[in-house]
């Protein structure tokens, strides 16, 4: 049987908890919470953080979630790149004039086409010991917040995921 979407439950009878949260603070204390890991690894992060976007209205700690997810992903990724420099980019900046876009991207082997169709269905990982959840619990979080997730493989290495968060005033 195959799921394509996965509930993110809350404590019963508890709605996520909604912030104003600044998206580069959000970034910057999501790699701060794998920072050991991605020195660990040799991976140089590089991010790209626009200055005064507005703000955004979530739940901080989901959202943190779901970049943690990406960038361990990434991580994971890049753990087989030897004969090149390991990379993180880590982006924002704004999506038009109503929403903020937060874009993950590595010089891991990039993402096969026949999966990157599926890459956020429940189940589907290509990795030996994943259990498949993360990106599409991560999906789950970035819709429950308005917003849309994409991965792309073959940007220029690697995979890129991309999320769009609305501005909520």
């Amino acid at each position: 049987m195959k799921l394509s979407r996965v509930s993110v439950p809350c404590s019963e009878g508890q709605t996520p908890e909604r912030q104003s949260i600044d998206v580069n603070d959000l970034v910057i204390e999501a790699l701060q919470v794998i920072a050991k890991e991605l020195a660990d690894c040799s991976i140089t992060v590089d991010t790209q953080l626009t200055s005064e976007l507005p703000r955004i209205m979530g739940d901080k700690g989901q959202l943190q979630e779901v970049i943690v997810n990406l960038v361990q992903n990434s991580i994971d990724a890049m753990r087989t790149v030897s004969a090149k420099p390991r990379m993180l980019h880590v982006r924002t900046e704004p999506h038009g004039r109503d929403a903020i876009a937060i874009s993950v991207e590595d010089t891991g082997p990039g993402i096969e086409q026949k999966t990157l169709s599926s890459v956020f269905d429940a189940f589907v990982t290509t990795k030996t010991k994943g259990m498949g959840l993360g990106l599409a619990i991560s999906q789950a979080i970035v819709e429950r917040h308005d917003g849309r997730i994409t991965a792309m493989s073959g940007v220029k290495s690697g995979a890129r995921f991309e999320i769009i968060l609305p501005i909520k005033g």
